[in-house]
């Protein structure tokens, strides 16, 4: 059986008080599961595009493109190659679907949208609730470090995103939960460290 050292459990404990919102985030999702989708919908909706958000955007994926080819040399070249193309589609999507949302919504039907939305929906329930614990046990049981590596990059990535359409600073009432939001994506990189 191995030992474990106080500083070993004091980051589990401070690594699961930074999950939790997470994983009570995805058991959320789950209860709430079209409300949530609904949400998503009418949120994508909202977004207007103009030039501080599409640089956003850009310097989002900059960022975590420059911090996977930072540590490429110490990860699977397979893992890596998918977290890009996996943050990538994912935060270029938005303002495909924001710039698209009216042709989607003229020539197909409201299942196949509803089919978008609840899909992506499924993806933040996965990540949110099987990363968050592949990061606990990776930290508890010093094993599965790659696996850890792209569910913290995946969530990192998942806080850029809910930055960017849900508490985008431009309005004064999202400036709270940006700046939350802000330092929980710097616990996560710094997390993410832990398994390089």
């Amino acid at each position: 059986m191995q030992n474990y050292n106080s500083q070993q459990i004091f980051i589990v404990i401070n690594a699961f008080l930074l999950l939790f919102i997470f994983i009570a985030g995805g058991l959320n999702k789950i209860a709430n599961f079209q409300d949530t989708a609904t949400y998503l919908e009418t949120k994508i909706n909202e977004i207007q595009l103009s030039p501080i958000f599409i640089t956003s955007i850009l310097v989002t994926i900059f960022y975590f493109y420059l911090n996977i080819y930072i540590q490429r040399n110490s990860l699977n070249s397979f893992l890596l190659s998918s977290i890009v193309i996996a943050v990538s589609i994912a935060i270029i999507g938005i303002p495909f679907l924001v710039y698209f949302k009216k042709y989607l919504n003229q020539n197909y039907s409201k299942a196949f949208i509803s089919l978008i939305y609840d899909s992506a929906i499924l993806g933040v329930i996965g990540l949110l609730t099987l990363g968050s614990l592949v990061i606990l046990y990776s930290l508890y049981a010093n094993s599965y470090k790659e696996y850890a590596y792209a569910a913290t990059i995946g969530l990192a990535a998942f806080t850029a995103m809910t930055i960017l359409i849900f508490h985008f600073p431009t309005n004064k009432s999202e400036v709270i939960s940006f700046t939350k939001n802000l330092s929980i994506l710097g616990g996560l990189m710094l997390l993410s460290q832990r398994f390089v």
